[in-house]
């Protein structure tokens, strides 16, 4: 059926349904539904095209167990991150500054051309996520040390940067950087590897690079090229590390180590494999899932969530009492793009609200803020903690 100018294939306003009232007595009747409301311009769906038939049990409106539809603040940003402390909300993601001109964490395909001076690291603070201040940026790529030119190994690579970022503080040592470092955005062709920044403060001027993630991941990236789209980063109970990843032939996988700095390697199944953590995610040729982000509640509730493939089209959420042994959260996916009017979406990140009884979700949805250039706008919901629904 048409929706406006809009073909949407799947959706005819009046189906024929069926009822079974007993084995002897079937009833058949014409269920008439409202197909949804589409937003999204015949121009985003060229570059994002939309999928409507999609694996698992998506709602009909595209959105189940949040407590209210996704409402955009005026931010950008995609891999971000949220850190609460000191009454203040710090909004942490990556951003370019090109000359005079700050892209507010808006990144694009300005991101393949820029230096590493270039591609920074910022942070935005403020009393609400609706009322962040000016972004401050923090570090920059300038700071990667160890991705050079392949056929020039003593003379670093001009294109390097990093992506896929996630920032976490604690309160003993200050804040870890965990993200993906590359010598030049080309998937397929270069790596995108794990790596580590770190800082006392936080402040400019004080970051230190830890170079890449060393241990079994770094021996495989050595023998084949490698595109982890990067994770979560926790540090567990006992005072060990542990990453989520992708990128080295599981949906979701994660290493452990004593240190950043130290030696990881894979969380590994009976044979000695390594642990493939979402065996339920219906993952095929072109849906192997992507952008993973993992929020421990407490020491016995964690939550992953994952997009599907890319362009995305849905966010599917697992929880856990171990970080380990992951189950779908109800009915699966729980977002579509159908909940934002069929407009593109990418990844999803998330933080604990200072309550403690709530999920904050970040949802990045391509739009504009005001009369601003288009990009990834950030959308939030909540919902209550909790293993299931």
């Amino acid at each position: 059926m048409k929706i406006g100018s809009l073909s949407i294939s799947g959706y005819s306003p009046c189906m024929l349904r069926k009822c079974v009232i007993s084995p002897c007595l079937v009833l058949f009747f014409v269920a008439c539904t409202t197909p949804p409301q589409l937003t999204v311009s015949e121009k985003e769906l060229k570059r994002f095209p939309l999928e409507l038939e999609l694996p698992g049990n998506p709602a009909r409106s595209g959105l189940r167990y949040w407590a209210k539809p996704f409402k955009p603040i005026p931010a950008y940003g995609a891999y971000v991150s949220v850190i609460y402390r000191d009454n203040q909300y710090e909004l942490w993601r990556g951003s370019l500054v090109l000359g005079n001109t700050h892209t507010k964490g808006k990144l694009g395909k300005l991101y393949h051309t820029a230096t590493p001076k270039q591609k920074v690291n910022i942070v935005s603070r403020g009393p609400t996520m609706q009322t962040l201040g000016n972004d401050e940026p923090r570090f920059n790529a300038s700071l990667v040390d160890d991705l050079f030119l392949p056929n020039k190994p003593d003379e670093l690579a001009p294109g390097r940067g990093f992506t896929r970022t996630c920032m976490t503080w604690f309160k003993d040592i200050g804040y870890v950087f965990y993200c993906c470092t590359t010598r030049g955005y080309s998937p397929g062709q270069v790596s995108l590897y794990p790596a580590f920044f770190t800082s006392k403060t936080g402040k400019l001027g004080t970051w230190t690079y830890q170079g890449k993630m060393k241990g079994e991941p770094l021996e495989i990236a050595k023998k084949k090229v490698v595109w982890s789209d990067g994770g979560s980063l926790h540090r567990l109970a006992d005072g060990r590390w542990r990453a989520y990843l992708n990128g080295f032939g599981q949906v979701a996988t994660a290493v452990e180590a004593k240190s950043i700095t130290g030696k990881w390697s894979f969380i590994r199944n009976a044979k000695g494999e390594i642990k493939e953590l979402l065996p339920d995610f219906p993952k095929t040729a072109k849906r192997g899932g992507c952008w993973i982000h993992v929020l421990q509640v407490h020491e016995k509730e964690w939550h992953l969530w994952l997009s599907d493939t890319w362009p995305a089209q849905s966010i599917w959420h697992y929880s856990s009492t171990d970080g380990l042994s992951w189950k779908p959260y109800g009915k699966q996916p729980e977002i579509t793009r159908i909940a934002v009017g069929g407009r593109a979406i990418k990844c999803f990140r998330t933080y604990l609200h200072p309550n403690g009884k709530e999920i904050v979700g970040m949802l990045s949805v391509r739009g504009r803020i005001g009369s601003g250039p288009e990009g990834w706008v950030l959308h939030l919901s909540k919902i209550p903690t909790g293993l299931q629904p």
